[in-house]
């Protein structure tokens, strides 16, 4: 718990100190990593989590497959309907992910807004963040991991002064 507590503090106090002139703090190469993590990730899971949050669950009908062309490139989806309140609400699938006409395929969709659904499995919902996440967050654990990095003994420096970052 002493050690949860330690650096549970850590975040808040490093932005107090990036504010402030005048403190300073050491900290060890994992802390330091860790809201590095925190900080890279951030920006691709609260906004799907927020959207989870907020989403609502029903049931849709594959209707007929779609095809679009980009260029040289043929996309297939499924176009899907589902009902929300009154309305009937087409949207597509993701790219390649085709159904049987006339299958029942689980829905993901915001009450405030109905035509952004998703189909309700990992793929559709997680793939653009994995995409999007995975790469700033494999350089940041090769910087990590790698024999050749940051040595695990190093400590660094955070001042609210130049330089704000100093490995001690």
């Amino acid at each position: 718990m002493a050690i949860f507590l330690r650096y549970s503090r850590f975040p808040i106090r490093a932005i107090f100190i990036f504010f402030s002139k005048s403190e300073s703090m050491l900290v060890s190469r994992n802390a330091l990593f860790s809201v590095f993590f925190i900080i890279v990730a951030a920006p691709f899971l609260i906004p799907k989590m927020i959207w989870l949050s907020r989403s609502e669950k029903t049931d849709g009908i594959m209707r007929f497959v779609g095809k679009s062309y980009t260029g040289q490139l043929v996309h297939l989806y499924s176009e899907i309907s589902f009902i929300a309140g009154r309305d009937t609400i087409w949207f597509d699938s993701e790219d390649n992910t085709i159904y049987e006409t006339g299958e029942i395929v689980p829905v993901l969709y915001q009450k405030n807004n109905p035509s952004d659904a998703k189909v309700n499995i990992f793929s559709n919902i997680w793939n653009d963040t994995v995409i999007y996440g995975a790469g700033p967050l494999i350089i940041l654990l090769l910087i990590f991991f790698h024999p050749k990095g940051i040595p695990k003994h190093f400590k660094f420096y955070i001042s609210g002064r130049k330089p704000f970052l100093k490995i001690v």
